[in-house]
């Protein structure tokens, strides 16, 4: 019985974690604006919106839900809105060792999501965002 209950447990916790990280459904982006402490802010061009949705996408995989208070403070906020008007939230947190987090509010029914991002990941972002 033991075993059993051995076996019940570690399943249970193994499906648990795959479940952890999600891949978000990026819609088309129809504009942006980009702010932060050290960026001078301001709509972003057709094509850095284009390839901001590409970074978006290409990055859709590995996001967690939000389980923390957001750190302070922000690198860049990234505002993304779609035809219809609804909008995306990307916050980048930048640490003094070189990790990062991306923070990604999108419209309800949606939770908050979080996810690390290598120094790869960072230059890709700002240079999608031409930042």
């Amino acid at each position: 019985m033991q075993a059993i209950m051995r076996i019940v447990i570690v399943a249970a916790l193994v499906l648990g974690l795959a479940g952890c990280y999600h891949i978000i459904k990026m819609p088309d982006i129809a504009t942006a604006s980009i702010y932060g402490p050290e960026i001078s802010g301001g709509t972003l061009s057709p094509q850095e919106v284009a390839s901001l949705s590409s970074w978006m996408k290409a990055h859709n995989a590995g996001w967690r839900g939000l389980m923390a208070s957001l750190p302070a403070p922000v690198a860049m906020a990234v505002v993304m809105r779609t035809q219809d008007g609804r909008q995306t939230t990307l916050n980048l947190f930048e640490a003094k060792d070189g990790a990062a987090t991306a923070y990604l509010f999108q419209p309800s029914p949606t939770l908050p999501r979080e996810r690390d991002l290598s120094k790869a990941d960072v230059i890709a972002l700002r240079a999608a965002v031409g930042k």
